[in-house]
């Protein structure tokens, strides 16, 4: 497996079933899509198009571990705003 779009088919009919998601370690990343190396462009690269399934595909900041999971499909206002304090717009302060 070389490519980010063959990785990220091959991991929703892998892990697509598992609706709490799953998480991969660097390690596992490795062994699974086969390459030595592998850098952000490719994290983005899966995950783009994962989002084309219906998934997402991120990782932490140290890139240890990599988070894939279902997109939601409702949006916040769904859940009503009146019990949601939402935040102030932010002021300009025209004073130099």
């Amino acid at each position: 497996m070389k490519s980010a779009r063959e990785f990220a088919e091959w991991l929703q009919e892998r892990f697509g079933k598992h609706k709490d998601g799953v998480y991969l370690t660097r390690h596992d990343i490795a062994e699974l899509s086969g390459r030595q190396r592998y850098n952000q462009q490719f994290v983005s690269d899966v995950h783009f198009e994962l989002t084309l399934l219906g998934m997402g595909f991120v990782t932490d900041s140290h890139r240890e571990k990599f988070y894939l999971f279902h997109l939601p499909s409702t949006h916040w206002r769904a859940f009503g705003h009146d019990d949601i304090d939402l935040p102030a717009a932010h002021e300009q302060n025209d004073e130099p």
